[in-house]
């Protein structure tokens, strides 16, 4: 494998400009100097609503230039359904980077609960090849509908809702990861390897890497304090090094403490519509 996982950078850091956020983006930027960061993408998550964009753009861009480091402006987005619709507001213009997430799932009518899903499949209204098959297009879809934007794409935490549905990564064909990892190449987005939520897999890494996708590292910080320490990167990038054999889960202190629950009912993890 020839790309690496660089950890000088912090690719995926949220602000007050997140609800659940507690660091602002001034904090966020001396946080990432003090350890001695490359890169640092400042990201916050977006609704088609969402009219504070201008304003968080606007607090960027009077931190940069920043010696020593490149800051990016990004936001956040959740795919909405199959065909990969984006949760997307018109009002972008400044940002850099477009960080495409799971964090519902992209059913054919629209975002869908985890735990419902995971109801579903438990029931057997769908079968789990139908829910992967179903994730996979909606990903290449919002990579493609990506490719329209002037902002660079990020797959954000992917695959992370895998878990929260009852399933495994390893329910992902190697035939899938590759026909994402092709689309990503070809759409020129960074693949993200998600300190938080311990994701993608040591195999799903080595494929895009292979595939010729650039890789980031990103805590997924909500505060300024866990900006650019990783333990879980590590063992995924070291995992793919060795041949894209998943490490074992690391303790819960790798994660930042235990998993959080399921959030309830209709709210989605990190207060993500």
């Amino acid at each position: 494998m020839t790309n690496v996982v660089p950890l000088d950078q912090d690719h995926h850091v949220h602000s007050t400009f997140s609800d659940d956020a507690v660091s602002t983006v001034a904090e966020n930027v001396a946080a990432a100097r003090e350890r001695g960061l490359r890169t640092l993408c400042l990201a916050d998550h977006v609704r088609r609503d969402s009219a504070w964009v201008p304003d968080f753009v606007s607090v960027v861009d009077a931190l940069r230039p920043v010696p020593g480091l490149d800051v990016l402006a990004g936001v956040e987005v959740k795919i909405l359904d199959r065909t990969g619709r984006l949760d997307l507001p018109e009002g972008i213009d400044g940002t850099d980077v477009v960080l495409i997430a799971d964090h519902q799932f992209p059913g054919d009518l629209g975002p869908v609960h985890p735990r419902a899903m995971r109801d579903a499949i438990a029931t057997g209204l769908v079968t789990p090849g139908e829910v992967i098959d179903c994730l996979v297009d909606a990903t290449t879809g919002a990579l493609m509908t990506a490719t329209q934007l002037d902002q660079r794409p990020q797959l954000a935490h992917l695959f992370s809702i895998v878990p929260k549905m009852g399933l495994d990564e390893e329910a992902v064909s190697d035939r899938a990861i590759c026909q994402l990892a092709r689309q990503a190449r070809a759409a020129g987005a960074w693949l993200e390897v998600n300190e938080k939520w311990a994701c993608p897999s040591s195999r799903t890494v080595r494929a895009f890497a292979e595939a010729g996708v650039d890789l980031v590292a990103s805590t997924d910080s909500h505060d300024c304090r866990d900006i650019g320490a990783y333990s879980w990167v590590r063992r995924i990038a070291d995992g793919a090094a060795r041949g894209g054999t998943t490490p074992p889960d690391p303790p819960d202190a790798a994660r930042g403490g235990t998993t959080p629950p399921d959030p309830p009912d209709g709210t989605p993890r990190d207060s993500v519509p």
